[in-house]
């Protein structure tokens, strides 16, 4: 929907409702001006004055489907919040969920995603994000290998040496090239 659109979408039910662009106005707690201008389909109006008015005329738009960048940038921010709540579990399924939504997209190209406020974390997004756009040409250059190895397992359970060694080898390799160790089952549908 563009603002033309809207704008006549706008104009056809204030007309349908039987009121003047004046008293929608009033409803919406608008100016008249804004009215017209959201009818002429100015694209400079504000979103959320034009959202009041749409509203007071029922108007609803579903949002649009999600894009690679937007399940990216809110599985960082998903995993921001679980940090915080200390729940490492769920903060993996999330993650991994994400992956996997990611791969169905087909994506070509993801940029960074605000940081989660832990290195680890932001390494394993920028080794998923890898892994969503294997056969692209287009490669994310964001996201720095871990010093230290990590085990995002360990944080949810103990795991034997034997389970680490299996680990290692199972390990994709968009996530060993930044010293970053899961089972590739766990990518599995």
């Amino acid at each position: 929907m563009n603002a033309l659109d809207l704008g006549r979408a706008i104009r056809g039910a204030r007309i349908q409702a039987g009121l003047s662009q004046l008293e929608l106005a009033r409803r919406g707690g608008v100016s008249r001006k804004l009215v017209g201008e959201l009818e002429a389909g100015k694209d400079t109006a504000e979103l959320g004055p034009a959202l009041r008015v749409a509203a007071v005329l029922g108007l609803t738009w579903q949002a649009p489907a999600p894009t690679p960048q937007s399940v990216l940038d809110e599985a960082a921010e998903a995993v921001r919040d679980e940090l915080s709540n200390g729940d490492i579990d769920f903060t993996l399924r999330l993650a991994l969920d994400a992956f996997k939504r990611l791969q169905a997209m087909e994506p070509t190209r993801l940029r960074k995603p605000r940081s989660t406020g832990d290195l680890r974390w932001d390494a394993l997004l920028a080794a998923g994000a890898r892994i969503a756009l294997r056969g692209s040409k287009v490669k994310p250059r964001w996201g720095s290998r871990l010093v230290q190895p990590w085990f995002p397992a360990e944080g949810v359970r103990r795991i034997s040496d034997a389970y680490r060694q299996l680990t290692v080898r199972r390990t994709p390799k968009e996530f060993a090239d930044f010293n970053i160790f899961l089972n590739d089952k766990s990518f599995a549908a």
